[in-house]
């Protein structure tokens, strides 16, 4: 697979994300890939932190909620196909602002549902409404940023994801803390979705327009090609075999990660005895590590390559959920100290993001990020947890430790995927 352009100086595909942009442009267009990646973070956690709060209100089983978040998750592999096609057909803009109002009104008929199929059929719109966000905010990065350090801002918004985490946990604390369990997560549903759909009328007004997008439309129309010529281009043995691998390495990674966003608030509160004040404060300490787990990642990417960083990060991911797995968790102290190893065994997302969105082509390259990162979430952060609990008899130390076997498949996945650190991302590219 050839990574440089070799386009004639005015030819579409000479357009480069390094040069056309004003800075103006680029510092829009990232803006708004970071508030996508904030708050697509906060709608995909909406379930985990308020997990027993839900379950309580609904007169379900914890185990019928992690069912509700496999299900949102299985959404999003085809909100991917739908969001990824919508981008590369009709633009970058258009997709990130249908997307978004639509997981924002989910949110906010979530949080007045009163009855649990009603919930249930909102976070199935949600999640299909998310399956359009990382292919979109990463392509929108990509095609309009400088590769030199390409690595380290890729890491910093792929950071954002986990952010948005952090941010979830507070609104829902704070509703929860101040209006009771069943009154206080309905309300936090609902200001999160409010607010999340100011953001999707701000997009619509100020968000530019990929114009590395723009020029490869521009190269389709000039060969005779329709406009949905850019997703029926037929990708090469090489894209395809990559492809693979990098689904199964990013599936792995989800798995780890998921394993603790899922399984670490309840394991906290339930298992370890923990108060909700207590686990929200070593829970916004771990996301805090996990962010800086990924800039490390990132930033060794640009140095020494996505492969070897992916590779380094999978390790730490399967010493820190070892670690925790062998742990003596009968006391809270230790229970909360072993579990910061898990909350960075899972920076390999700070490599991936920027790695994913520099191998497909711009022709595909909304589409082709979608389909490898919403499938691998599906597996990862849907399937994996559900099984994991199940294998684990109800045991959420197990089932949390589980997750190294996610970061080991992650380490063998990405030894097997072409290295990209230095493509120029072009219209032809």
């Amino acid at each position: 697979m050839g990574f440089q352009s070799g386009a004639a100086p005015g030819h579409p595909a000479a357009v480069t994300a390094a040069t056309a942009y004003t800075s103006r442009e680029r510092s829009l267009i990232l803006t708004f890939a970071i508030v996508g990646a904030l708050i697509e973070s906060m709608e995909l956690n909406l379930l985990s932190f308020p997990l027993t709060d839900l379950a309580a209100s609904f007169a379900v089983s914890t185990q019928s909620v992690v069912g509700v978040i496999t299900l949102q998750s299985l959404a999003s592999i085809a909100g991917g196909f739908l969001f990824g096609w919508i981008a590369d057909r009709w633009g970058r803009k258009a997709s990130y602002v249908i997307f978004t109002a639509m997981y924002s009104i989910a949110a906010v008929v979530g949080g007045f549902a009163q009855d649990y199929t009603t919930f249930t059929l909102t976070r199935a719109i949600a999640g299909l409404a998310m399956g359009g966000a990382f292919g979109v905010i990463f392509a929108m990065f990509a095609e309009s940023w400088k590769s030199r350090k390409r690595g380290f801002m890729g890491a910093v918004l792929q950071g954002m994801f986990i952010a948005g985490t952090l941010i979830t946990q507070v609104v829902l604390y704070t509703t929860i803390s101040a209006l009771g369990s069943d009154t206080g997560w309905h309300t936090g549903f609902i200001a999160i979705g409010f607010g999340c759909l100011i953001i999707a009328g701000t997009a619509a007004l100020w968000l530019p327009e990929s114009k590395v997008w723009l020029a490869a439309k521009d190269e389709a129309g000039a060969t005779g090609e329709t406009a949905a010529a850019p997703v029926r281009a037929r990708p090469d043995k090489g894209v395809i075999r990559g492809a693979v691998f990098l689904t199964l390495t990013t599936t792995g990674v989800f798995a780890a990660s998921y394993s603790y966003i899922t399984f670490a608030p309840t394991y906290l509160r339930e298992t370890a005895g923990v108060s909700l004040t207590a686990s929200t404060i070593i829970l916004t300490v771990g996301t805090l590590l996990g962010i800086a787990s990924y800039v490390v990642a990132g930033t060794l990417s640009d140095r020494i390559g996505r492969r070897r960083a992916t590779l380094y990060a999978s390790v730490v991911g399967v010493v820190a959920f070892g670690a925790f797995a062998f742990a003596d968790t009968g006391s809270p102290t230790v229970a909360v100290i072993a579990l910061m190893g898990p909350a960075i065994g899972y920076a390999g997302f700070g490599v991936l993001g920027t790695w994913i969105s520099e191998f497909y082509p711009t022709r595909y390259r909304a589409f082709g990020s979608n389909a490898t990162y919403y499938v691998a979430r599906g597996i990862g952060s849907g399937l994996f947890p559900l099984g994991a609990v199940a294998l684990a008899g109800g045991d959420l130390h197990i089932a949390l430790a589980l997750g190294g076997v996610g970061a080991l498949v992650g380490l063998v996945g990405c030894l097997f995927v072409q290295d990209t650190a230095d493509r120029v991302i072009s219209a032809g590219s």
